[in-house]
Order: structure tokens, then sequence, then C-alpha cells
């Protein structure tokens, strides 16, 4: 394929920065967790805006998809850097301008305001509340955040590589033809291993945590690739954007994270 080798330099080049840049800001802390994945969730919710939106009818502009998803991104990154200062205003505020938005909707006469109210709750949902969860491990140790980075990788490499050299039957073809059962489990075999490891030197979470996260991240992450596969599949692109060379979009690079993410720390805290 021509452009090929400058293709693949432009993935590793992108790939290793992204790492990391994800590594350094989980290992100095919070705070620059938060910092530097607030600007990736507003790029975030605009790719979702135009994913979620045709151009024109009932679209209620992008810029108010993106103050929402700062604001709640804000409300649930800084729960704990804030705690006993700000109190309860951060969780007011969102709700502020939820209500905000859907009067803005109707004032406007939006043709279909309901489509336009749900997009706002998935962009809550899908966008903003799992790139806030990233502080949320980050305040319990970086080990935890990292560790489900390294469970997030080897799910999508496992998956990969097995699905290319036993792959036979497909998992969803009308969806994402490339994806295979086998390379599913392998996928989950794989991400198992990396959690037993993982459970036997941090020991912030306990053994059963690790495996039971494992478990998750690696079914999830494949459930939230094939959901923006699906999403971009309706609205006809390859990519969701261009902002990573090699890459596409913020959401093409996080597509298995956001449902991964709520995922693990349901799962931790449902067994601590």
């Amino acid at each position: 394929m021509s452009g090929g080798p400058n293709e693949f330099t432009k993935r590793a080049l992108t790939g290793a920065v992204y790492v990391a840049l994800t590594l350094g800001a989980a290992i100095a802390g919070p705070r620059t967790t938060f910092l530097l994945f607030l600007p990736v969730c507003v790029i975030g919710a605009r790719e979702w805006h135009r994913l979620y939106f045709t151009s024109g009818e009932g679209d209620p502009g992008e810029g108010r998809t993106m103050v929402l998803a700062a604001v709640v991104f804000g409300a649930i990154a800084s729960r704990k850097l804030l705690e006993g200062v700000l109190g309860g205003i951060m969780e007011a505020l969102v709700l502020l301008i939820v209500l905000v938005l859907a009067f803005d909707l109707m004032r406007r006469g939006v043709k279909d305001p309901a489509r336009a109210f749900a997009g706002y709750l998935a962009t809550i949902l899908y966008v903003a509340a799992p790139f806030a969860l990233t502080t949320t491990m980050v305040e319990v140790h970086w080990h935890v955040f990292v560790g489900f980075m390294f469970l997030l990788w080897t799910s999508d490499t496992g998956a990969y590589l097995v699905g290319r050299s036993i792959g036979r039957t497909k998992l969803m073809p009308a969806v994402s033809p490339g994806k295979t059962w086998e390379g599913l489990a392998g996928g989950v075999a794989l991400t198992l291993l990396v959690g037993w490891l993982l459970a036997k030197y941090w020991i912030e979470l306990t053994a059963t945590q690790w495996i039971a996260a494992a478990a998750t991240v690696a079914v999830t992450a494949t459930l939230g690739d094939l959901l923006e596969s699906a999403f971009k599949r309706a609205r006809g692109v390859k990519d969701s954007g261009t902002i990573l060379p090699g890459h596409g979009g913020i959401l093409d690079r996080f597509d298995g994270f956001l449902l991964a993410a709520p995922a693990m720390v349901l799962v931790i805290r449902m067994l601590d």
C-alpha cells in the first residue's frame, strides 16, 4: 500500500507520545492527570457531537456540548481534589448547566429537542464521566490507573494478534468485520494473565479485584470498540477525527476506554 511505512511511523510515534503522556501524568499525580485529560475530554466531546448530530436540523451547536463535557469532567475529576473546599457546588453546577441547556433547546425551538437532549445526556455518560474517572483511579494510586491502561492495551493487542493468527469466526461482521470470537477469547486470556501479574506486585488492589477487573476490562473494551465502530458506520465516516496522526480522533484512540473505565471503577468498588 502506498505510504504504508509513513503511516506506520506516524502511528508508532503518536502511540509512543500517547503512552508517555498517559503514564507520566498518572505518576505525577491526580492534578497532572486532570490537566492532561480535560482537553482530551473536550476534544472527544466535539467529535462525539459531530458523530451524533447531522449538520443543520436539531443540532444545538458543538460549543454547548464541549462546555457541558468540560463542566461534568471538572465536577467528577475534582471531587476529591476540592473536597471540603467547594462541597457540592460542582455537582450543582452540572445540574444547572443541564437545566439551562434543556431550556435553551425549547427557547430556540429545536425541531427534535428529545434527540438533542439525549445527545447531551450521552455526552455526560459516554464521554465526560469516563474521562473524569482517570483522576478517580489515580487518586487511589497511580498503580491502579496504569494497571488499568496495561489491561486495556493487553486486551486490544492480544485480540488483534490472536484474531489475526487463528481468527475464523466473525464476532460482529455487520459492525467490525475484522473482529473474531477467537480474537476476543485470546484478548481475555492474555488480559487475565496481566491481571494476575499485577496482583502479585501492585497490592493497592486485592488479587480478586485485579482478576475481576482484567476480565471486565477485556470484555467492555471490546464492546466499546464495537460501539464506536457502529456509530461511525451509521454516520458513514472512517474516523471520528484527525487530531492523532495515524490513529484518527480521540474517540478512535479511546473507544474501548470509554466503557472499560466506568466498568473498572465499578468492579473495584463492588469488591472493596
